[in-house]
């Protein structure tokens, strides 16, 4: 009996990571937790594999940490090297449709993404737009940098408790999205992670995560699968594999890959995938890219 209460005791102290829950949970926190440089500067890679041959378009692109705001050429380096020029007839009467269709001139459409979206893990938090020091603030630093206290201030007694009702209950209340179980630890890239599996109690177009892999240790989200992907285009309606990285103590999106072929514009793709790379921090901008928005969405790709 001394040894089951001992025991007992153990495990009372230990702290709770086996509940998926609260791993879920602390997967959140880590990710609003996240500080990024004001202005980044990328490039959105869009790889297909299309008639047994590999393709990959690059899309120069940046974000306003400040506001949330993209900018990006929604022409690839690929097209402003080589010029799209259409070929071919393309007409209909009716319903009835006679030649061959354009072949899109991108592949899954121009890239108006984010490095560091949340899929619904938390969300993305935006870096505070840094405040020029009041007087009073630079006397106050020079002050504590050759600890010179100021006389005129004294210390402030502490308040007095104010008598009121005592408090006989705390009383949390949860509306979840998600039905959360532990699956395991897997191995990701060298790190144990925890596996949850995640099943949408309401809304599965809006509410998408399937899998989660969240860091034993620091509870980073490492990797997810979503059943949905994008607002619009080829690759909405299949299940997407997505994994991040670390860069200078933030975390960002890594790669999207499609785990399903998608059709597109008379094309078949049995592979797909887009990328952030060359993630690189900026002073400001660049003047020449746009947060220009077609009249068309199905023309971009974006996330919901």
């Amino acid at each position: 009996m001394l040894i089951a209460a001992l025991l007992a005791a153990t495990l009372d102290a230990a702290p709770s990571t086996t509940d998926p829950y609260e791993i879920f949970a602390q997967a959140r926190r880590y990710w609003e937790s996240q500080r990024y440089p004001g202005d980044l500067q990328y490039t959105v890679v869009v790889r297909v594999r299309e008639g047994g041959q590999d393709r990959a378009e690059h899309y120069r692109s940046a974000y306003d940490a400040y506001t949330g705001t993209i900018v990006f050429d929604p022409v690839s380096d690929e097209e402003l090297a080589h010029p799209h020029a259409a070929k071919g007839v393309n007409f209909g009467i009716l319903w009835l449709r006679i030649g061959k269709q354009e072949p899109p001139a991108d592949y899954l459409g121009a890239p108006d993404l984010s490095p560091n979206y949340g899929f619904g893990i938390g969300t993305t938090p935006l870096t505070p737009v840094p405040q020029p020091p009041t007087p009073a603030e630079i006397v106050r630093q020079v002050r504590d940098q050759f600890n010179d206290p100021d006389p005129r201030v004294t210390p402030s007694p502490a308040p007095a408790p104010t008598p009121g009702l005592h408090e006989i209950a705390t009383v949390y209340a949860k509306n979840r999205a998600y039905d959360v179980s532990l699956v395991g630890t897997d191995d990701v890239d060298g790190s144990p992670a925890y596996h949850l599996s995640l099943h949408p109690l309401r809304e599965p177009h809006r509410y998408r995560l399937r899998d989660l892999w969240v860091d034993t240790a620091t509870y980073a989200p490492r990797k997810l699968i979503e059943a949905l992907n994008f607002a619009n285009g080829p690759g909405t309606n299949v299940p997407w594999s997505v994994t991040f990285a670390n860069h200078d103590g933030a975390i960002y999106i890594d790669k999207e890959t499609a785990l399903a072929p998608m059709q597109y514009r008379g094309l078949i793709y049995t592979q797909a995938s887009v990328s952030i790379e060359d993630l690189t921090p900026v002073e400001k901008l660049p003047r020449d890219l746009s947060d220009f928005q077609p009249e068309d969405p199905a023309g971009m790709l974006e996330e919901p």
